[in-house]
């Protein structure tokens, strides 16, 4: 593969039937933002409000267009590897809710029982979430032995891993990102350009906003930049690249351009924002952006939409009531688990 630096923007309505979109997977895409973004809600507000649960949890808030384009995009067997941010990618995979709230509350019923918790979130190997890491950048040279067994193997399967803007300084970064391009992996390494590396500006760790992709640079693979606000944008970058990427000819890099509406953790008010940047962004909103076009195509029904929102805002909270029902494990069983 050469070196390819472009832009993919959002998928035309008349090119729907080219990238195999129906209005079922349309709808689906919607839908996974929302859910994605009420599950987040209740989470800071058990967290904030109710102060039922305790310790860091990192919300996926503003950036749910790229779980939604992955999960349009990956077919069974196909893995992700995950970060502290993960909440929406453990939702994208299709991790039952009930589970997801029990694991946070540290009860033996969670998808990890109890001893993962948030910035695990997305374990889970029967629907393809392998691994996550609190640890920024070490997940992607596991991701890179991951994609290989799968070349070995010839599964025709692939790997994503999520990593964000910060992770790009890293020295693991550069270790996976060059074993990557060397192994030919069928890897896509997916960068959640949300902005901030924890508290910082990424571009005020740069010169500019440029030297994140240009860490991509010089590895001899694909580097496409997407709207991270668009769940097609997303989508079809993946496409672009996906009888490449499944016949072995080796990895790509996707920049997903986001922002994230909430700060690091819980915890953060995040007062190093300048102020209007928050508001502007909301402007951008995923979810409002993507719903107001499927209204105005007519894949979507207005009434439907409020519909969507009240049946999951219901989901969410009968998950959580059924979830606080758990318990935690004893001390015997969680020696069985070493």
């Amino acid at each position: 593969m050469k070196i390819d630096l472009n832009f993919i923007d959002t998928i035309l309505i008349g090119e729907y039937e080219k990238f195999s979109l129906t209005k079922a997977k349309l709808k689906e895409m919607l839908e996974t933002m929302i859910i994605i973004r009420a599950f987040e809600e209740k989470v800071e507000a058990l967290f904030l409000k109710e102060g039922i649960l305790m310790g860091p949890s990192h919300l996926y808030i503003g950036m749910e267009a790229i779980a939604a384009g992955v999960r349009a995009f990956i077919r069974k067997g196909d893995l992700i590897i995950s970060h502290h941010r993960g909440h929406g990618h453990a939702i994208m995979i299709g991790t039952e809710l009930e589970r997801l709230f029990a694991e946070l509350l540290g009860f033996k019923e969670g998808n990890m029982k109890g001893v993962g918790g948030s910035m695990h979130l997305p374990i889970d190997p029967e629907r393809g979430g392998l691994y996550a890491s609190a640890i920024v950048g070490s997940q992607i040279p596991i991701a890179v032995g991951v994609a290989y067994a799968q070349k070995l193997r010839k599964t025709g399967n692939i790997t994503i891993v999520f990593f964000g803007d910060g992770a790009v300084n890293t020295g693991a970064f550069a270790e996976g990102v060059v074993m990557s391009a060397f192994l030919k992996v069928p890897l896509v390494l997916l960068c959640e350009n949300n902005v901030y590396a924890e508290f910082t500006k990424t571009a005020d760790l740069f010169e500019d906003d440029s030297v994140v992709l240009q860490r991509f640079i010089g590895y001899g693979i694909p580097i496409l930049v997407v709207n991270g606000n668009d769940p097609l944008s997303v989508y079809k970058g993946l496409k672009t690249y996906e009888e490449e990427l499944r016949s072995g000819k080796g990895p790509i890099a996707i920049v997903a351009m986001t922002y994230r509406l909430k700060g690091h953790g819980v915890y953060d008010k995040s007062p190093y924002k300048p102020l209007g940047e928050e508001d502007l962004w909301r402007s951008r909103d995923p979810i409002i952006t993507f719903s107001n076009r499927l209204i105005n195509e007519g894949v979507v029904m207005a009434g439907e939409y409020e519909e969507m929102l009240k049946n999951t805002k219901r989901k969410i909270d009968e998950a959580f009531e059924r979830a606080k029902r758990g318990s935690p494990m004893n001390i015997e069983e969680l020696y069985s688990l070493v």
